[in-house]
């Protein structure tokens, strides 16, 4: 089946009902034409930490597996390097394409203001320059594998906490391509954990881009069944659990 072209992002938007991932994290490039076949959609986005293009595939199981047929068999756009799908269509994108490793990962969202935590207390206002530094080291120490790029001019606002001139936490917050705040870098150091200053850090993060813009949204790794339950605690809704895998 020939895919139909998307004309713009109320298009796709209209495609998706308002998909939330749709409307808050993307932004249309315009080398790149969104198509549809059936009720699926397939568009190019710029994805966070400066990762090259990704093509995204979203809808019914059936369409879905048309559009990556149709992929295979007239070629990706050049520039994407990676492929991002539902985590229940995986199966269906590695029997069409050639894909290597990547990650799994749910893509949530919240437009309601959380209530304030008590631990929101010690927290801090940090400086992307001045405290790069101590954030590398926290990140080194507590998780190798936060995305906040401290230092880079990337974090639009970053908020932590100290303990004797040590930081013993810090989380970031980035702007999607679609211009949505994204809470990133959630770091706790491993001796100060159960101390709730994971829950007040993204709270109040979360209070603030609500306040601001209505909406926060943010990335985990689909096992982190803890993080998951935080984040549904303070409001939290899973838009898409993605897989996400790089071609080969």
């Amino acid at each position: 089946m020939q895919p139909v072209s998307i004309s713009d992002k109320d298009e796709l938007l209209a495609l998706t009902d308002d998909d939330a991932f749709v409307r808050y994290d993307v932004r249309l490039l315009p080398e790149y034409t969104p198509l549809r076949v059936g009720s699926a959609v397939a568009f190019v986005r710029l994805p966070m930490m400066q990762r090259p293009p990704n093509l995204t595939v979203i809808g019914p199981d059936a369409d879905v597996e048309a559009l990556l047929r149709w992929y295979a068999e007239t070629g990706l756009p050049e520039a994407v390097r990676g492929i991002s799908v539902e985590q229940a269509h995986e199966e269906l994108l590695r029997r069409h394409l050639e894909v290597s490793a990547g990650g799994d990962w749910d893509w949530m969202w919240t437009t309601a203001e959380p209530a304030t935590v008590p631990e929101e207390r010690v927290l801090i206002e940090l400086d992307d320059a001045r405290d790069a530094r101590d954030i590398v080291r926290l990140n080194e120490i507590g998780s190798p594998t936060a995305e906040s790029l401290p230092g880079t001019g990337i974090t639009e606002h970053w908020v932590g906490a100290r303990e004797a001139g040590v930081l013993i936490a810090a989380a970031a917050v980035h702007r999607t391509s679609g211009g949505a705040q994204h809470l990133t870098g959630i770091v706790v150091h491993p001796d100060h954990r159960g101390r709730r200053l994971g829950l007040a850090m993204t709270a109040a993060l979360t209070r603030r881009a609500v306040q601001m813009d209505g909406v926060s949204t943010l990335g985990m790794y689909s096992h982190n069944d803890r993080a998951r339950a935080l984040y549904e605690h303070l409001g939290y809704r899973t838009a898409h659990a993605w897989a996400s895998r790089r071609l080969a």
